[in-house]
């Protein structure tokens, strides 16, 4: 009898103990951390190769629009796609996939004005670009193109101050999108009928896993966006995102 009740005892010691351990595990978000580059000094929140707020030495100085990070990839998403002004379309002999061909419609040391690229983002109807039904760049995108131009329009390819630590959807997650991916996702006909226009939109390809797939371009994933990688505090800003159960905040 004795060894009945500590039998009974023992069985339901473990599987209180189980309950609670599985309760921990989901009530606690996974956090990805960036390795450590050296650059950090030890600092929890600084230095890797995604160029956060941590020191980083490829870090942008402030104020400076890195090409690379940040005109490119809106201007490939948005301007460098099939039928427009990708390498196989060239429509109107327009290309626009890398900095030799975006600088053939700027002209750097003149007032933003003065090149094709501002002058098409800013007209009205559809004689913008991108053309209906495409949807037209944002006052900031175009804001971002003209200081771009102002400051000379180099091929800069600095990394934008990023904290892998910071996610919210509304500040972080889906500016990121909308400049990386939201031209090629969006309109009446998106690139492989996938839409990434609103939070529903992104939440879909967030918790079926195909989004973080894509954008650390793992086998068996188209990857995004195409011909270009965001930069890996980016892709960690994602990922803890949806880690923390993809929430719209």
């Amino acid at each position: 009898m004795k060894q009945n009740a500590f039998f009974l005892f023992a069985l339901w010691v473990s599987a209180l103990l189980g309950l609670t351990l599985f309760q921990a595990c989901h009530s606690e978000p996974i956090v990805v951390q960036l390795p450590d580059d050296g650059n950090n000094g030890g600092n929890n929140n600084g230095g890797n190769n995604g160029g956060n707020n941590g020191g980083n030495a490829n870090e942008c100085p402030e104020g400076t629009i890195s090409f690379q990070y940040e005109v490119l990839p809106l201007l490939v998403s948005s301007c460098a796609t099939s039928g427009c002004h990708d390498a196989a379309s060239h429509k109107e002999g327009v290309i626009m996939d890398s900095y030799d061909n975006i600088m053939e419609e700027v002209k750097p040391n003149k007032p933003p004005s003065k090149s094709k690229l501002y002058q098409v983002l800013v007209r009205s109807g559809r004689e913008r670009m991108p053309p209906p039904p495409n949807p037209a760049f944002t006052q900031d995108q175009i804001n971002l193109i003209a200081n771009w131009i102002d400051q000379g329009a180099p091929n800069t390819d600095c990394l934008p101050a990023c904290d892998p630590y910071s996610y919210t959807f509304n500040a972080v997650i889906y500016p990121t999108i909308l400049q990386s991916c939201t031209g090629c996702h969006s309109g009446s006909q998106p690139s492989g009928s996938v839409w990434l226009e609103t939070y529903d939109d992104i939440y879909l390809y967030a918790v079926n896993g195909k989004l973080l797939g894509s954008i650390k371009h793992e086998a068996g994933y188209s990857a995004m966006p195409p011909g270009l990688q965001l930069d890996d505090c980016r892709i960690t800003q994602i990922e803890n995102w949806i880690n923390n159960g993809a929430p719209n905040d």
